[in-house]
């Protein structure tokens, strides 16, 4: 009786490490993921900031040409007009 109960003890004491090892596979695989997907989360970040500050150059620039095209386009419509 004594024996048979050890070994029900033992069997449900591997049956414990076994799932505790397929858990611990479980946490690092989870670990690993959310790593790799922190890391990617910055590179897209900076990748976002980077297209961000380009278009806001560009945005500036458009502008600019935009107010410069006007300017000029004032100075011929007077100059017409005074002929």
């Amino acid at each position: 009786m004594l024996i048979s109960q050890l070994k029900a003890e033992i069997f449900e004491i591997e049956q414990r490490d076994k799932d505790y090892l397929a858990l611990r596979d479980q946490l690092y695989t989870i670990q690993t993921k959310y790593r790799h997907l922190q890391d990617e989360k910055l590179l897209q970040d900076n990748d976002f900031k980077t297209r961000s500050d380009s278009n806001v150059l560009t945005l500036g620039s458009l502008r600019k040409e935009i107010d410069d095209t006007r300017y000029l386009l004032n100075e011929k419509n007077r100059a017409n007009n005074d002929l």
